[in-house]
C-alpha cells in the first residue's frame, strides 16, 4: 500500500475522550473529534479520515472515512451481515483481553461451586443454611475459541485445577489446552464437561453454533458466554435450563444489547448476567494499538493488526 498520513480522527465510543487526549499528547498534529457512536452525524463522517470505535456509527454512509480501527478484539459489528466497503482498511486493537476475561469466568465458576447465590438467598431469609460448597478443581471446561481470549481464560481457570479442552475450526493443538477439538466434534467434546465457555468471534460459521440440537444432548452444563451473544440461539436458553440440559447460564453478551426488557432471561432464576463488561478496553492500550497501526500506514505497510476479510477476524 502507498504511504498515507491521515490526520482527522473521529473517535466514537464511551471513553473516546480519554483515547483522543492520549493520541494528541503523543501526536499533537492529529485533529480529533470525540462523540458517542450514536451521536455521530453525516458531517462528522464527511470530515473524518479515520473512525476509531467499537460500534458502527448510525449514518449509513462512511463519508470521508478510509480506515476503521476497532477498539475491541471483535470486529463483527462492522463486518457481520453488514455492508462494509472493500476499499476501507479495517484494523483491530491488539489489546489482550484474555487475563481480564479469564478472571471473569473464574469468578462465575466459583460463584456456582461456592453456592454464593444460594447462601445470599438463605441470608436474606435469615436461614442458617446446610448448603456446602464444592471444589472447582477437577471439573472440566470446554472453551470454544482458542485465540488470545480463549487462551487467557484457559490459563486462569487451569491454575485452579480445572481441566480445559479447547475447540477451534481445525482442532490444532494449542497450549495451554489439554486437548483441542475441531468445531465439528463440539457435541462429543462436551461429554462429561461441567462448563461450556464461548469465546469465539462471531462469523457466519459460528452464528448460533450452540443451538437446540446441541444443547438437547447436554446434561447439566453451565454455559458462560463472553464471546458474542449470537454464538448461541438465545431463545433456547430458558428451555435448556428448564429441561436440565443446562444447569445455569452466566452471560456477558446478548444477541440484542442492551437486553430487551421483555427478555425471559431477566427473571430466570438460573441466569446471571452482566452488561458486556467482562473485558473492558483500556484507553492507554487502545491509543497505543492505534498509534502502532498508524505508524505502519504512514510507512506504506499493511498493519499487522489488519483484519482478514475472509476469516472476519
Amino acid at each position: 500500500m502507498q504511504p498515507w498520513h491521515p490526520r482527522r480522527i473521529l473517535a466514537g465510543y464511551d471513553r473516546s475522550d480519554e483515547v483522543t487526549t492520549l493520541l494528541q499528547a503523543a501526536r499533537p498534529e492529529l485533529e480529533c473529534r470525540s462523540l458517542r457512536f450514536d451521536r455521530i452525524a453525516e458531517e462528522d463522517l464527511a470530515w473524518a479520515e479515520v473512525y476509531l470505535g467499537f460500534r458502527r456509527p448510525t449514518p449509513a454512509a462512511w463519508g470521508g472515512v478510509r480506515w476503521v480501527h476497532s477498539t475491541g478484539a471483535g470486529v463483527d459489528r462492522f463486518l457481520f451481515r453488514a455492508d462494509f466497503p472493500d476499499e476501507l482498511l479495517l484494523t483491530r486493537s491488539p489489546e489482550d483481553f484474555g487475563p481480564q476475561i479469564g478472571e471473569y469466568c473464574l469468578a462465575r465458576m466459583l460463584a456456582v461451586t461456592q453456592q454464593l447465590r444460594l447462601f445470599d438467598a438463605a441470608q436474606a431469609r435469615r436461614t442458617w443454611s446446610a448448603l456446602e460448597p464444592e471444589s472447582l478443581a477437577g471439573s472440566r471446561a470446554v472453551i470454544v475459541g482458542t485465540g488470545l481470549v480463549g487462551r487467557g481464560i484457559a490459563t486462569v481457570v487451569s491454575r485452579q485445577g480445572v481441566v480445559v479442552d479447547g475447540v477451534s475450526r481445525g482442532g490444532a493443538a494449542c497450549s495451554p489446552f489439554a486437548r483441542v477439538h475441531p468445531v465439528s466434534a463440539l457435541a462429543q467434546a462436551l461429554t462429561g464437561a461441567r462448563w461450556l465457555v464461548l469465546a469465539a468471534p462471531l462469523t457466519e460459521a459460528s452464528y448460533h453454533l450452540v443451538d437446540r440440537a446441541l444443547l438437547s444432548g447436554a446434561r447439566g452444563l453451565h454455559l458462560i458466554n463472553v464471546g458474542r451473544g449470537a454464538l448461541v440461539d438465545e431463545a433456547v436458553i430458558p428451555e435448556a435450563l428448564d429441561q436440565g440440559w443446562l444447569s445455569g447460564a452466566s452471560l456477558d453478551v446478548f444477541e440484542t444489547e442492551p437486553l430487551p426488557p421483555d427478555s425471559p432471561l431477566w427473571a430466570h432464576p438460573q441466569v446471571v448476567f452482566s452488561p458486556h463488561c467482562s473485558g473492558v478496553t483500556d484507553p492507554s492500550a487502545a491509543s497505543a494499538g492505534f498509534l502502532e497501526c498508524l505508524a505502519e500506514v504512514e510507512a506504506g505497510r499493511l498493519p499487522r493488526w489488519a483484519v482478514d476479510r475472509e476469516r472476519t477476524y
